[in-house]
């Protein structure tokens, strides 16, 4: 069961942090658009953000894979 459930919840918390993610990269564009870049800066910000989210989202899937504990051995030690 343990091994089940392991996958869901490694992807539910994935979905979490890319709408996280997404939301906060979307704010720093919009930022940035609104205190007065040039809109010839439009497609070197979206590039570098999209290279800036992809490496995070990497590094979460990395972090959530090594560090995620697994149920079963915490069933094992309970008690």
């Amino acid at each position: 069961m343990g091994s089940f459930l392991r996958p869901i919840t490694i992807f539910l918390e994935l979905t979490i942090l890319t709408a996280i993610l997404y939301s906060l990269l979307a704010g720093i564009k919009f930022t940035l658009f609104d205190f007065g870049m040039d809109q010839k800066y439009h497609r070197f910000i979206k590039v570098s953000l999209i290279i800036l989210g992809c490496l995070v989202f990497s590094f979460l899937i990395a972090h959530l894979f090594t560090f995620y504990p697994r149920i079963s051995i915490m069933l094992k030690y309970r008690g």
